[in-house]
């Protein structure tokens, strides 16, 4: 059956609790926003690729915008969880590294964090993940007025 109001009801009343179960992830060090911890996050998996990183990937990856994101650098700049270099050859492109406290951070609040979480979700497939992310990026898609 296709889609009406009263599914789509159904859908936004699970966006809702999903809103509810990010505000009461576990509680983050003082003055560190969710916002920085994913910062974190995208810098440490382009590492693990032996990808460089700049401002530009993480706004790209996040989907926020650059003066967003050197205001977000500045902040874990000054709480010394990254460190600024520039690459030898072009000293114009401003590279991003976790610093030893940047990287327990992320292994903390997110690698551990988000490997109980999973093994308490082992029952859910891969395919049904891949459906809900569809769904809910459709939703955003959709949504009259935010139209581009």
């Amino acid at each position: 059956s296709l889609m009406n109001a009263k599914e789509l009801e159904k859908l936004l009343d699970c966006c809702f609790i999903a809103k509810k179960i990010i505000e009461t992830l576990p509680a983050l060090p003082k003055g560190i926003k969710p916002r920085h911890i994913h910062v974190l996050h995208v810098i440490y998996k382009m590492a693990v690729y032996q990808e460089e990183c700049c401002v530009s990937d993480i706004s790209r990856t996040l989907n926020i915008t650059l003066p967003s994101v050197t205001k977000l650098v500045k902040e874990l700049e000054e709480r010394k969880l990254i460190r600024k270099h520039s690459k030898s050859q072009d000293k114009r492109t401003i590279l991003l590294k976790l610093t030893d406290k940047g990287e327990a951070y992320v292994k903390k609040y997110v690698l551990e964090f988000h490997g109980k979480w999973a093994d308490n979700l082992a029952d859910i497939s891969t395919d049904q993940v891949e459906q809900t992310v569809q769904t809910i990026t459709r939703l955003q898609e959709t949504m009259p007025g935010l139209e581009n």
